[in-house]
């Protein structure tokens, strides 16, 4: 596509093309967008071009806070009914209370699947997972919300994890702090992509509300098989998370996962990446209720009390 060279178009179009780039005969790409000074509802136009919808998206957005639906719209239903497809997984991760914009890159950076897209939206930043198949149908698209809602609530995000979600365009602005703050494209890479299995595994290993009671999808007979290459890191979170659970501190999961990692992946992490996995699980709160009375969380601090 022919693009002037204006860097907020170029945003726009890149990220919308990044998503929506293959809209199929009835599908548009819905545009909403209000004063930040005025009430009322909210005015929306429909596209069927991305890159139509980028121009209109950055002419909007000098004077107006502009959204947009992440899935595609079929026809101009901007409803939960007209959303047939899911081009992505999302999360909105604010920057307030106990984070930070740098907390949150850190959230990420920790994570086995890197976003394909990252939007800083002004106040907080927009990771996306693009899927390498979009999910289609009642059943999937109904899993598709569920693994978004335990990885909202596993990253401590926003709840937007309805599929017909809306949110900040980037190259326009958010002039909800006074000032105009650009929502920027930090990061888009088209060709990283997932399957829904892969982002479900994802969440299902994060500490804390995001993951089923128990640690996440463990084996139970996990220390006698082989940890192949590309199960590693998962495979990892989810021990770490499991023993996270139980109270156990970071030094301990660390011990622990070194000893999996020798006896049971083949080839072996490198050390510093599985000092990553430890760290990063030991930042959540240690200890659900289920295992506040754990005999293992006993005995681990019974041994530093000994010390």
């Amino acid at each position: 596509m022919m693009i002037q060279h204006n860097p907020l178009l170029e945003e726009a179009c890149s990220f919308l093309g990044a998503i929506h780039g293959c809209l199929l005969e009835e599908e548009q790409i819905e545009l909403r967008w209000a004063s930040p000074d005025a009430r009322g509802p909210m005015r929306r136009g429909f596209f069927s071009d991305p890159e139509a919808a980028a121009r209109e998206a950055v002419s909007l957005g000098v004077r107006y806070d502009v959204y947009f639906g992440v899935a595609p719209r079929w026809g101009q239903d901007g409803t939960k009914a007209g959303v047939r497809r899911l081009p992505a997984i999302w999360a909105d991760l604010d920057a307030k209370g106990e984070h930070t914009r740098e907390s949150r890159h850190n959230q990420l950076k920790d994570l086995p699947h890197q976003p394909s897209i990252l939007v800083c939206s002004g106040g907080g930043l927009h990771p996306y997972w693009l899927l390498k198949t979009p999910v289609e149908g009642a059943k999937a698209l109904e899993q598709a919300e569920t693994v978004m809602r335990r990885l909202g609530a596993g990253l401590a995000a926003d709840a937007v994890w309805d599929r017909s979600r809306i949110l900040r365009m980037p190259g326009t602005f958010n002039h909800k702090y006074g000032g105009p703050r650009t929502v920027t494209l930090e990061h888009c890479d088209p060709d990283l992509r997932y399957t829904l299995g892969q982002l479900e595994a994802l969440a299902e290993v994060l500490p804390g509300k995001g993951r089923v009671h128990g640690g996440g999808k463990v084996s139970r007979d996990i220390l006698n098989t082989t940890i192949e290459e590309g199960e590693r890191n998962l495979t990892l979170a989810s021990v770490a998370g499991s023993l996270r659970d139980r109270g156990l501190d970071g030094e301990t999961i660390r011990a622990v996962l070194l000893e999996v990692n020798r006896l049971r992946c083949e080839p072996p992490l490198e050390e510093p990446e599985v000092f990553r996995i430890a760290r990063s699980v030991s930042r959540y709160s240690a200890g659900t209720p289920r295992y506040r009375g754990s005999s293992a969380r006993r005995i681990f601090s019974d041994e530093r009390e000994s010390r």
